[in-house]
């Protein structure tokens, strides 16, 4: 039902113009495989959109906001209807000084659902590009306005295009809010975008606001990279810090979309190689997140949560992933697709802290000491077969360490002083392509390298800075071994 409203306005909008409430006011302003070393993910490349610091308030009526270059102004619905709107302050742009036009349409409903009657509120814009002289500024417009409806329901929506991007030909925005007045469930906001543009597929953002005093205020935003026919459901659980996400795309276009919601929460979803159709569902508390879906996606998806202290990457989407982080140094993950990669990172560029984990199909739960210091240590138990990859820079530290995890339980501690020892344990089971290299200040280190390797409670032990080393316990390899430790800033090997 809230799917054919969206369709029948923008098929009204497609048929004739239709205004809103002329009040207005004139607003002073300005204005699958990866290779080891990668970046977290592409979501760097992405631009952010600028948008404005607008805020309706509690007047009633419609207002339209175009912001160019710059140039901020707040022109009648009527006029920008009517007679368009000069949004670069230049007569002789655009078709007789007029730049854009705008189509607009509010209709609040109360609709029949199985649950009954259900209050919505559709509204819907259409803004036509005139002229080609602003055809590739930075370009804001919204609408703006409230309805009285058991309280002062009060929206935003409109679209903005970067510096540079094609201005779309034409645009057409259709927003529904589903607040459920009268029922205890949580809102609902649908956003379809549909642009047109000249010169090929551009980039486009569009934005939703909507507050109401039952249930505060809700922010989306939506990045499309390129703007595509979409249809995008966002359905936060209030107080649950949770929400779903369907997606529908009417166009077969390589795409990446980010998504931002900032409610009861806050939390930014960067999906890439969108599938024609998903949905799934997101809970977040602190330092823990959780995804399930219907199915699984070969695309990936970036997640920044203002709870989290850092971010995460899933690629290759599995049907279901739990993280969690109980404290500093612990990591347990849980899912159900081997192709699955999962990563967090500090940042997505040049990351200084650096986890990946892939190939897992069920539970592990990894522990480090966080320091990463002379003490140290770290444990692996869980699903047999796991590759795991850790980096982490700070100052003179650098600790890399890669393996394939062919056992449930693995264990690595070391004491890097005089007298030091270091402790392996792989349950006697093997690790493939295992590496460490671990140095601090240039005085102490680790470095073992080895294409099989496995562990039985070793342990190598050493009492002075010129080490002899004395060993207990197994420890086997194939092929050939690196296995070197620093004391004092001289490396020493342990098989010479």
């Amino acid at each position: 039902m809230i799917k054919k409203a969206a369709v029948i306005l923008l098929a009204i909008l497609l048929l004739a113009p239709l205004a809103g409430t002329l009040n207005g006011f004139e607003k002073a302003g300005g204005g699958g495989g990866q290779e080891r070393g990668n970046d977290v993910g592409k979501a760097v490349e992405l631009r952010e959109a600028g948008w404005s610091d607008w805020h309706l308030g509690n007047q009633l009526g419609f207002y339209v906001l175009t912001v160019y270059n710059g140039i901020e102004k707040t022109t009648p619905v009527i006029q920008s209807i009517f007679s368009g709107i000069d949004i670069d302050n230049d007569p002789t742009t655009g078709v007789d000084g007029k730049d854009v036009k705008v189509s607009v349409f509010a209709l609040p409903l109360l609709q029949p659902t199985d649950d009954g009657m259900v209050f919505t509120l559709s509204i819907a814009m259409k803004v036509i590009r005139l002229g080609e002289e602003a055809k590739n500024g930075e370009f804001e417009i919204s609408l703006a306005g409230s309805i009285p409806f058991n309280g002062l329901h009060t929206f935003r929506i409109g679209y903005y295009s970067a510096n540079g991007e094609e201005i779309p030909k034409e645009m057409r925005e259709v927003v529904t809010v589903v607040p459920y007045i009268f029922y205890d469930r949580d809102p609902e906001f649908y956003i379809n975008a549909e642009p047109v543009f000249e010169d090929g597929n551009e980039n486009v953002s569009v934005i939703l606001q909507y507050s109401n005093d039952a249930f505060g205020e809700h922010r989306v935003t939506i990045d499309y990279f390129p703007a595509v026919n979409t249809m995008i459901k966002v359905s936060p659980s209030l107080g649950l810090n949770k929400f779903g996400i369907s997606i529908e795309r009417f166009a077969d276009v390589e795409q990446t979309i980010r998504i931002g919601y900032a409610g009861d929460f806050e939390a930014t979803l960067t999906i890439e190689d969108i599938p024609q159709q998903m949905a799934f569902t997101m809970s977040f508390s602190e330092n823990y997140f959780e995804y399930e879906a219907s199915d699984e996606f070969n695309a990936s998806l970036n997640i920044d949560y203002k709870g989290m202290d850092l971010l995460a990457r899933i690629e290759y989407l599995p049907h279901f992933i739990a993280v969690n982080f109980k404290q500093e140094g612990y990591l347990s993950i849980n899912t159900d697709e081997r192709k699955t990669r999962f990563i967090v990172a500090d940042n997505l560029e040049g990351p200084s802290i650096y986890l990946a984990i892939t190939n897992l199909s069920g539970e592990a739960i990894m522990r480090w000491d966080t320091d990463f210091d002379a003490h140290g240590f770290i444990t692996i138990d869980g699903f047999s077969g796991l590759k795991l990859e850790m980096r982490a820079n700070a100052g003179n530290m650098h600790f890399d360490y890669y393996a394939t995890i062919k056992t449930e339980h693995f264990e690595l501690r070391w004491n890097l002083s005089v007298p030091g020892n270091i402790y392996i344990d792989s349950n006697n089971e093997w690790l493939a392509s295992y590496h460490l290299n671990f140095t601090i200040d240039e005085m102490f280190g680790i470095l073992i390298e080895a294409s099989m390797l496995k562990a039985n409670n070793f342990v190598l032990e050493w009492q002075t800075s010129v080490p002899f080393f004395e060993t207990s316990g197994e420890l086997q390899f194939v092929g050939e071994i690196t296995f070197a430790v620093m004391i004092d800033g001289v490396w020493y090997q342990v098989f010479s």
